[in-house]
């Protein structure tokens, strides 16, 4: 994933995440940005402000896309392949048990409150 100044529309130094990033997601602080891996069914944490990745969280087969609820603290993980979505708890990066949603969930939303 090549990060970009949003000042200057400058690239930034790689950061190595898993096979074939696909889609992000960034928590609403800010701080970390979840890259969803549909080539290694992994999610990468990535601080932002230091643009180093954290160790990838696994989830199903194929993450098409990621949610963040309005605190920040789960993220939802669309898993195409599996016909699953993925909750993971933001403080910790920690994959909870999947939700069975039918064939191939390719995007999610979340309600603000």
């Amino acid at each position: 994933m090549i990060p970009i100044r949003t000042a200057t529309n400058t690239a930034l130094p790689p950061v190595k995440v898993g096979r074939q990033p696909f889609a992000i997601a960034i928590t609403p602080d800010g701080s970390i940005t979840y890259v969803g891996n549909i080539g290694s069914g992994t999610v990468t944490p990535i601080r932002t402000a230091t643009n180093t990745a954290l160790p990838p969280v696994r989830v199903g087969r194929d993450p098409q896309a990621t949610a963040i609820t309005p605190d920040g603290s789960t993220a939802y993980v669309a898993n195409s392949g599996s016909g699953t979505v993925t909750p993971i708890r933001t403080a910790t990066n920690t994959a909870l048990p999947p939700v069975k949603t039918g064939r191939d969930p390719y995007a999610i939303a979340i309600t603000p409150r």
